[in-house]
């Protein structure tokens, strides 16, 4: 009984008594790049190039969104790509890479966690389908790895 509580909240991530849901399903993805000091953020490839559904870690508030770039496309959304960006209570979440016109939630809108959010892609400044995940600070403004700072660590290293 014990076993399937804490693996349940390894998998969700539990951190300071709030459940996180992972941006990706951990069995549709790997981690290709981790959070070091030449890339602030987590870089989390599908199997096979799938562009597969993208999830609210926790309730927020959507705070930026960019829509329309095509794929490597960095002309309208800049390196990102096509974005969601949430903030949530004590961080802000920015998911990179989407694909075009599957974004389904705008700029103001109250997202609960689990929520489906759009697809991974591969706009902006992208080699390949991934989603390029930056966790930042509210408070002081420090980018920090997803897997740590939120307990969602449950990819494979690919």
């Amino acid at each position: 009984m014990y076993r399937v509580l804490i693996t349940f909240a390894i998998a969700i991530g539990i951190v300071y008594g709030q459940e996180h849901f992972p941006p990706v399903a951990y069995g549709e993805a790997c981690v290709t790049q981790g959070f070091h000091a030449g890339h602030q953020g987590v870089d989390i490839g599908s199997y096979s190039a799938k562009r597969v559904n993208l999830y609210t870690i926790w309730d927020g508030t959507v705070i930026g969104v960019c829509n329309g770039a095509g794929d490597f496309d960095q002309s309208k959304c800049g390196s990102c790509g096509n974005f969601v960006e949430i903030q949530h209570n004590t961080v802000k979440v920015l998911y990179c890479h989407m694909t075009s016109g599957s974004i389904t939630v705008s700029v103001g809108q109250r997202v609960a966690r689990a929520q489906k959010i759009g697809l991974m892609g591969t706009s902006g400044h992208s080699t390949g389908v991934h989603l390029h995940v930056q966790v930042r600070e509210i408070n002081g403004g420090q980018l920090r790895d997803i897997r740590t700072r939120l307990g969602l660590n449950g990819w494979k290293t690919c």
